[in-house]
């Protein structure tokens, strides 16, 4: 499951003097006199409303350039909805159940033409059968890949190219040992001002993390917050005769709560012989969070790896896109396997504690 974390990271240029002016306005999901608000990265909320009668609303300010925003409620319980913040009137539109879609300036109309592109090709997956030759099958994967990038190099002056390298190319090439080479000369093809971006700085730091974070490398240390609010950090349970795993997973994460029975196993066998879990949440409800680790028999260290900005600096110090993931540390402190599944964890340690 993809994490999205960096997508939104962009370093707002909002002012109340000068700037083009803009305009959101549209149909929402919220009753009449619900309040609607327009959020910059940082989650502080740069502009407000109240739904009509009608259940439209307007919203209107100044920006300096072009960025990234998100229209949600308050407590962003409605999926946030991503808007290209630019001069000129922004129009909202549902799409589907609790989807909702701007359009009406440039960069918004182009982020309309990769969901039609994209939406398109998934309609031809679906109405794919085991019949169908594998080349077919193949053709339509690398078309996910193609389409996105040959917008992203047709934008790469603008948030809009930056974005699409943020939440498809770099996660991809990421992954992909045969491209990974590739992203550093990627990032340089972007324009002077969209390589200063701060979408463009996370981007470097998840990289150089990623980088970090590979076997025979030393751990990063991380110093988070348990379920009773103590902080703990890594480096405390590395020392001799301890092996500890750095797990990444969510509650949301079905693949991550596949693998609970396999870590409850492992961590009852050999925790007398040395063994520790340092489990990183990356959930956003702290206290769905708390209540899952009691009721599902976790008695490893659970953690929360969310910072206040709902970002996680811990996931990017070690290069997380997708979780689960996980890593195994020795007593001296190197990154000795990654990613271990199922009964792998088990196996691994069977030949480092028997």
């Amino acid at each position: 499951m993809k994490i999205i974390t960096v997508l939104l990271s962009a370093a707002f240029l909002l002012c109340n003097c000068g700037g083009s002016n803009y305009t959101v306005s549209g149909h929402y999901g919220l009753a009449p006199g619900d309040s609607v608000f327009l959020f910059a990265s940082n989650k502080s909320i740069i502009g407000s409303g109240v739904m009509a009668t009608d259940t439209t609303f307007r919203l209107k300010g100044k920006v300096a350039g072009t960025d990234i925003a998100t229209l949600s409620d308050r407590d962003r319980l409605l999926t946030p909805t991503l808007i290209f913040l630019e001069a000129g009137d922004i129009r909202l539109e549902p799409r589907e159940e609790g989807v909702y879609e701007a359009t009406g300036t440039p960069l918004n109309d182009s982020l309309l033409l990769l969901n039609r592109k994209l939406e398109a090709l998934r309609n031809e997956y679906i109405k794919m059968t085991p019949a169908t030759p594998h080349e077919e099958v193949e053709a339509i994967f690398a078309r996910f890949e193609e389409i996105p990038r040959a917008m992203m190099n047709a934008n790469l002056d603008n948030i809009f190219g930056l974005w699409l390298f943020s939440a498809y190319e770099f996660p991809n090439m990421l992954q992909d040992d045969t491209r990974r080479a590739q992203i550093r000369p990627c990032m340089t093809a972007f324009s002077p001002g969209m390589q200063a971006h701060t979408i463009m700085q996370e981007l470097q730091k998840e990289l150089a993390g990623f980088e970090n974070a590979q076997i025979g490398h030393r751990f990063t240390n991380l110093t988070l917050t348990d379920t009773q609010g103590e902080p703990i950090s890594l480096s405390s349970l590395v020392e001799p005769g301890r092996w500890v795993l750095l797990d990444f997973w969510a509650t949301w994460c079905a693949p991550c709560c596949h693998e609970i029975p396999h870590l409850r196993e492992a961590y009852a066998a050999y925790k007398a012989k040395g063994f520790e879990i340092y489990a990183v949440s990356l959930d956003n409800d702290e206290a769905k969070w708390r209540s899952f680790t009691s009721a599902n028999d976790m008695p490893w260290i659970n953690v929360q790896g969310i910072d206040a900005d709902k970002r996680s600096t811990a996931a990017a110090a070690y290069g997380i896109t997708s979780i689960p993931a996980n890593f195994l540390i020795s007593p001296d402190g190197i990154i000795v396997a990654k990613n271990l599944r199922g009964g792998e964890l088990s196996k691994k340690l069977a030949e480092m504690l028997e």
